[in-house]
């Protein structure tokens, strides 16, 4: 039995990025999205980060997998400001929340719109302000603190990482226009990469990332904060990236053969199933106030 049932059903898994720490993932009855428990309190999860090899934060890559993770996050990065640029039609203001070191602000910048970041991790946060000259605050309370209401904020791949899910939400839609959009970028538990590789799934990524969505837990968790999906789009490249990884984890001896083979699959099986290994998604306000 790979699947999860939206029941009891309980993953033991473990941080097999920095500590080795068993972890385990259930269902939160709150949000009706799956959780990583024991949930990190906000100091402690400072340790979990300590590695060079969090790839978020990694400018100079070393390994052939951290090189080939560059190398489409450049071309990501074009289409992600191409797709932004077309929903704004090419002005407006962007909030990055999650800016990691900055890499998507500068694009976002240069490509003339204004732009802000929000971004917890020290050494990353005075990176991105630096590279971008832009304001990057280290918490959505810093945030709050700004007047400034954005007409796009995105999340590539951090919404996952964040402790207080539903407040964190809120902000984001207090910080929107009226008109603005929210673009969110996370792991699909139900990809057949995930499904495959259980508790070695990479994207399960235990405890950094504390939330764990599927297409319906994240569209209801958003709704139940006053936000509507207007569009979703499926991502390739995870599928590839997540099995490799998850395949290291494994200890296979061929990571990079048997992740491509699996990343190849689940990709196909997704055009029949629409569950591909992350999702792109866009919200916007249910009402226009």
């Amino acid at each position: 039995e790979t699947t999860i049932s939206m029941t009891n059903k309980i993953i033991n898994t473990k941080d097999y990025l920095v500590t080795g720490e068993s972890f385990k993932i259930s269902l939160d009855e709150r949000t009706e999205v799956l959780k990583t428990a024991p949930t990190p309190n906000p100091e402690s999860l400072k340790k979990y980060y300590q590695t060079k090899r969090y790839t978020s934060y990694t400018s100079t890559p070393k390994t052939a997998i951290e090189r080939a993770y560059v190398f489409v996050r450049k071309i990501r990065m074009a289409k992600k400001i191409k797709k932004i640029l077309s929903m704004l039609n090419d002005k407006g203001s962007l909030l990055d929340y999650g800016c990691g070191t900055g890499d998507f602000l500068l694009k976002a910048k240069n490509a003339g719109l204004s732009v802000a970041g929000v971004e917890p991790h020290q050494k990353a946060r005075e990176a991105a302000a630096l590279k971008t000259s832009a304001k990057v605050f280290r918490s959505k309370e810093s945030a709050e603190t700004n007047p400034n209401k954005y007409d796009i904020i995105t999340l590539w791949h951090s919404l996952e990482h964040v402790l207080d899910l539903e407040q964190t939400i809120i902000f984001l839609k207090n910080k929107l226009n009226p008109e603005g959009k929210i673009v969110v970028a996370a792991p699909n538990h139900r990809s057949f990469d995930a499904k495959h590789y259980r508790d070695k799934w990479a994207a399960y990524d235990t405890p950094r990332h504390i939330w764990h969505f599927d297409q319906t837990s994240i569209e209801k968790v958003f709704g139940s904060c006053g936000l509507v999906l207007i569009e979703k789009k499926t991502s390739f490249w995870d599928a590839f990236y997540v099995s490799i990884l998850s395949e290291k984890y494994k200890k296979s001896a061929a990571p990079y053969i048997k992740g491509a083979t699996i990343g190849k699959l689940s990709n196909f099986l997704s055009f029949f199933s629409g569950e591909s290994s992350a999702i792109t998604y866009v919200f916007s306000r249910a009402s226009k106030k």
